[in-house]
């Protein structure tokens, strides 16, 4: 477990760091939010915080890769590792797109790595100069909105 944080934290800092140096086709952006499934009943409360960076294949295209962590309380001792890969299109400060995630179960309290099939995400959201807001879903493909979760999360840009 302390290797994972370890590796994050030199992750995060060499992204951070980078991050200056990107061209202005690249987009870093910190996200924390909250997620639940169907129900809407956020019980137990569970949230969420990741980063996206955003390449931009066009002025309205990007593919951007994301890696979140779905945590319960402060609690790090399981918690799921959600990366994801979307292509979003952008038009006057509002964005939407889809793409896939996989999520795995890791912590000192989880035993092995089990893991979910590879799922469908979509999201929806607005841009600001410095912030965003992102709505989306994970379902699994079959039983497609089943099972699936639901999140909002609050971003700022580097």
């Amino acid at each position: 477990m302390k290797k994972i944080i370890l590796n994050s934290i030199v992750i995060l800092a060499i992204a951070l760091v980078s991050a200056q140096d990107l061209s202005a086709q690249t987009d870093l952006s910190w996200n924390v939010g909250v997620i639940t499934d169907k129900s809407f009943k956020f019980d137990p409360f569970l949230w969420t915080n990741g980063f996206t960076l955003d390449f931009y294949l066009s002025p309205r295209f990007s593919l951007s890769p994301e890696v979140f962590m779905v945590l319960h309380n402060f609690d790090f001792g399981a918690f799921i590792l959600a990366p994801a890969l979307l292509l979003n299109y952008q038009t006057y400060g509002f964005f939407f797109g889809g793409g896939v995630t996989k999520w795995w179960a890791l912590g000192s309290e989880v035993q092995g790595a089990p893991s979910s099939d590879v799922m469908a995400k979509f999201n929806v959201g607005l841009i600001g100069a410095d912030i965003k807001l992102t709505f989306f879903a994970v379902t699994p493909f079959q039983n497609f909105f089943q099972n699936a979760w639901f999140g909002a999360t609050f971003g700022f840009y580097f």
